[in-house]
């Protein structure tokens, strides 16, 4: 489909289209100086997709008091901010055990990078840690009792998804305007990822 930066702008361009608040708090691009800063300041290094995502927009300003509801890219689940990211990242790691999938016996290293969570412990993650199978995966955590896993095989891949379930009317404005989606069509374009 292509590249992240055009399927941010064509989500966008379909949540205008649908009258949602999302495209009136996303922040101007972050540049390389504030990259470095987010990457210094959690001892990691961003990988180009993850550069690519941040140089459209450095998340969501949440300083407007609006509704979960209303702000995000899926349901629910708002975009980092960079700065939001390192506190997110700090908040976080004190729960190792979060990220440990117990049917694989398996633990993401620490070079993790939150980029879309729903304040309620549930945080889609790009896993940057360099020389491992699982580099440029998107790692997701979550509250419902499902163990911890990789759900897509790249940034760009998630995008893709997200803006085709935007194209398909998967996502879509239920009657209070809060963002929804038919989350079994949802997996089923996902499982692809």
């Amino acid at each position: 489909m292509g590249s992240i930066q055009t399927c941010f702008i064509s989500i966008l361009y379909k949540q205008k289209k649908l009258n949602y608040y999302f495209p009136n708090i996303v922040r101007k691009p972050a540049t390389l100086q504030e990259i470095a800063r987010t990457e210094e300041a959690l001892n990691l290094t961003f990988n180009d997709e993850l550069k690519e995502l941040y140089f459209v927009a450095d998340g969501t300003d949440f300083q407007a008091m609006t509704p979960s509801g209303f702000t995000g890219l899926i349901p629910i689940h708002s975009f980092l901010s960079l700065s939001d990211a390192v506190e997110y990242y700090r908040q976080s790691m004190e729960y190792e055990e979060s990220f440990h999938n117990h049917t694989k016996d398996f633990e993401p290293g620490k070079q993790l990078f939150p980029f879309l969570e729903d304040g309620a412990g549930n945080c889609y993650w790009v896993d940057l840690n360099e020389g491992t199978p699982s580099y440029g995966r998107i790692y997701w955590t979550n509250t419902f009792g499902q163990e911890p896993d990789y759900t897509y095989n790249s940034l760009t891949r998630m995008f893709e998804v997200i803006a085709e379930a935007y194209q398909k009317d998967i996502m879509f404005l239920d009657e209070d305007g809060y963002l929804d989606c038919d989350f079994e069509a949802f997996d089923k374009l996902s499982e692809r990822g």
